[in-house]
């Protein structure tokens, strides 16, 4: 529906099934995003990608945009959605209830090792790991963001204190 244009000038994500219009993004979603790009770029080991904002193939009922995903250089051809990722990040102004709860379970049914969600009002990061059928079986959450590390990229450390607009 989307290669055929249904839904021109709109940023829609595919969730158990329905389709849900994304809320359009505020000042500290854009200002996050683009720091933690920069972050994430910098701080990635040689054969991993940085997806920013773009789908996952999770199943047949869902295609969710995390705002990042870090993919496997390869694990995708030309024009194709990958179907997993070793870590999905969202960073969360209005969605913290949808992102801990039901892109949390999508994310865990695809398998993706590592989920983050940043709640950017809070400065908390919500991290789940060890996924199963029914969710993340270990799932903490952490406002000491001046080394956050995941254990799914092996290497990856971040400050992400740098990702909040200053007040």
């Amino acid at each position: 529906l989307a290669d055929g244009g249904a839904f021109d000038g709109l940023r829609v994500e595919l969730l158990e099934g329905e389709i849900f219009v994304m809320a359009p993004s505020g000042s500290d979603h854009n200002f996050g995003i683009q720091e933690l790009n920069h972050w994430l770029v910098r701080a990635l080991p040689v054969g991993l990608r940085v997806r920013t904002q773009l789908p996952l193939a999770a199943d047949d009922d869902n295609e969710p945009q995390p705002d990042f995903a870090i993919v496997r250089e390869g694990t995708e051809k030309r024009g194709e959605v990958p179907e997993s990722a070793l870590l999905a990040i969202e960073l969360s102004v209005s969605s913290l209830r949808d992102d801990l709860g039901r892109k949390a379970r999508i994310y865990a049914r695809a398998g993706i090792p590592e989920y983050w969600v940043i709640d950017v009002k809070a400065r908390e990061l919500h991290v789940h790991r060890e996924p199963t059928s029914d969710g993340y079986r270990q799932v903490s959450r952490t406002t000491a963001l001046s080394s956050v590390t995941s254990t799914a990229v092996p290497g990856l450390a971040l400050d992400l204190t740098n990702i909040f607009v200053k007040r």
